[in-house]
């Protein structure tokens, strides 16, 4: 048998629109006549595979083809051209309970949708407890399921869908189904079904993507853009997603890259080793872009390291490029692990100061922080630029993702987590 569960090959999926109805009509029964419809690729030349028991994630702004994606490995959709052969039984979960009809009761959902996932009767008496003591819905599994409330719902959709023990398991944002206890029971139910299931997850839940997959495809605009780790997807989906909500058409004068000598050399007066700054790319910035990274420096005690430990101070430097006078600058940064999980991070807001302005065109912007207690493991730094007046609520005007990694330490210091927070006291009362 193949260890290949899953192969899409130049897959492309196109819709013809039409303005009216009538018009599908004209160019059904006049062939080789006018052309009524305009063309629509929802996916262009997507090329993957997936291994036996690898999990995947696909993830893209809303409109960037993940649905048609799945629906066409589901052979729900046919594709325009190319193909997605899939090796092994499947079971999705696009839709939570899209099959249940709301006047039978959980029980006879149960018995119908497990049914039509290709389980025989017997085997679904056999699972039928572990359903309904997954779904944590008691007595009322015997009552209509259009009594049930929209949690009680979604999580016997969820117990029924994932009971079938596929060989691929496709997932379209069902994580965040119930509450957090019962969220927290279906990723462990995920960890332990990928021991031995192929699972495709799509979703917009970063920490579920970074947590379950080993790999990460990302799409916009029905283009594949990059296959590979976690962290490195998660952040040109992040870039994509700043873009996207903050850009405002306008354009620079001259972009953050192009540094006059005269510039250079006032900055090497005030900063000797700015030679050594990281130039910043392109693809790793996001936001308006009328405030540009163009270079960054990350030290400790005056030189650049690869690990840092409880209580040590880290330097951030910023050369930066504004196309006009901005008011109400943040600066800040944001840390995260090796799968591209956010863990800890501030803002200038707060450090109480007045409203920061940056006048047009470049600034050096010098800010620090300490670092914490955290697991011995590899981190990055993203370092950011934002515009207003409320720490989470503000525009971004650009973000320069994973600039730097480097390795946390401890002192032979148990981690219980992600960072320790010290017990504060502890006191022992005989009562006997």
């Amino acid at each position: 048998m193949s260890d290949i569960a899953i192969s899409v090959n130049n897959l492309s999926k196109d819709y013809c629109l039409y303005k009216k109805p009538i018009h599908r009509v004209f160019e059904t029964f006049f062939p080789g006549g006018k052309q009524y419809h305009t063309s629509f690729s929802a996916l262009s030349n997507i090329n993957f595979q997936v291994k036996r028991g690898e999990a995947i994630g696909v993830i893209g702004r809303n409109g960037s083809g993940k649905s048609t994606l799945l629906q066409i490995i589901c052979n729900v959709l046919q594709p325009s051209k190319g193909e997605a052969v899939v090796n092994g039984r499947i079971s999705a979960l696009l839709e939570l309970g899209a099959g249940f009809n709301p006047e039978f009761t959980g029980r006879e959902n149960v018995f119908l949708s497990t049914a039509i996932m290709g389980l025989s009767k017997t085997e679904i008496e056999a699972r039928f407890d572990d359903i309904v003591a997954f779904a944590e819905i008691g007595d009322f599994i015997d009552r209509p399921v259009k009594m049930y409330s929209s949690g009680m719902y979604v999580r016997l959709a969820f117990a029924t869908a994932v009971s079938v023990d596929p060989d691929i398991l496709i997932v379209d944002e069902a994580l965040a189904v119930g509450d957090i206890f019962f969220q927290q029971r279906c990723v462990e139910h995920m960890r332990k079904m990928m021991e031995s299931c192929t699972i495709i997850l799509v979703s917009h839940d970063m920490h579920a993507v970074s947590n379950l997959c080993d790999r990460v495809v990302v799409l916009d605009k029905g283009v594949q853009l990059y296959d590979g780790k976690p962290g490195q997807a998660i952040a040109l989906y992040t870039k994509l997603m700043h873009t996207e909500q903050f850009s405002r058409k306008s354009i620079a004068p001259h972009t953050a890259s192009d540094i006059s000598d005269s510039v250079i050399s006032e900055i090497t007066n005030l900063f000797p080793d700015f030679n050594e700054w990281l130039p910043v790319p392109e693809v790793q910035k996001g936001g308006a872009g009328e405030v540009q990274i163009s270079r960054v420096s990350v030290i400790k005690e005056g030189l650049p390291f690869k690990t840092v430990q409880k209580g040590e101070k880290i330097d951030i430097r910023l050369l930066i490029l504004a196309s006009e006078t901005k008011n109400n600058i943040i600066f800040g940064y944001t840390v995260k692990d090796r799968v591209g999980v956010a863990l800890f991070g501030q803002n200038s807001l707060d450090l109480r100061v007045e409203p920061i302005t940056l006048q047009e065109g470049f600034s050096v912007v010098e800010y620090s922080f300490f670092w914490p207690e955290v697991y011995p493991e590899e981190y990055t730094l993203t370092v950011g630029i934002g515009e207003g007046d409320h720490p989470l609520i503000h525009s971004i005007q650009c973000w320069a993702h994973n600039i730097v990694s480097f390795n946390a330490v401890t002192n032979d210091q148990a981690v219980h987590g992600i960072f320790n927070n010290p017990v504060d006291s502890l006191q022992v009362t005989s009562v006997s």
